[in-house]
């Protein structure tokens, strides 16, 4: 076995070809306090694909720098920004399912779950989660089942595990 750099590897793995037939997703994080994961998720927006990677909360309180840092190439290659509305129907387009990754009463296993296709998936911040209110709004929440003694997951190793699995779900389409 001989290392290949990812460049040259995903030039012959044809996974573009998933968004020649069904939306990019959008994601959304609710008031994240911390410019690593604010950078590693739009990191992760852009490895998926996304369209958008929005921040709720004031864009102010957070040094865009160490977002920018964080996020390294990735902060040129996918549209980011943050925004004060709550209300998520005006900045989700009509059409896409909000799904929340969230630990909720109405939650569903991520893995036995369908996932829409035209889909925006909202994970709350490091310490409270989604707020009531954003849980509401949403359509529908999965959990993603964490079986070792520490039973939360980083915001953004979560987005990861729930982007990539709706990914691999759209691919089996």
């Amino acid at each position: 076995m001989t290392y290949i750099k990812s460049n040259d590897l995903f030039k012959s793995i044809p996974t573009e070809e998933i968004y020649q037939r069904i939306p990019h997703p959008i994601v959304i994080a609710d008031h994240l306090m911390t410019p690593d994961n604010m950078g590693a998720m739009i990191r992760i927006a852009d490895n998926i694909g996304a369209s958008e990677m929005c921040f709720l909360g004031d864009e102010s309180r957070h040094s865009l720098g160490k977002v920018r840092r964080a996020a390294a190439s990735s902060r040129g290659n996918i549209r980011w920004y943050f925004t004060e509305e709550t209300d998520l129907r005006k900045i989700v387009p009509e059409g896409k399912t909000i799904v929340a990754i969230e630990t909720a009463d109405n939650a569903t296993c991520i893995y036995d779950t369908p996932l829409p296709e035209d889909v925006a998936f909202i994970v709350g911040s490091e310490s409270h989660g989604l707020s009531e209110d954003l849980l509401r709004q949403c359509d529908m929440a999965v959990y993603i089942p964490v079986p070792g003694p520490t039973r939360s997951l980083n915001v953004s190793h979560a987005a990861a595990v729930a982007l990539f699995e709706w990914q691999r779900q759209m691919l089996q389409k």
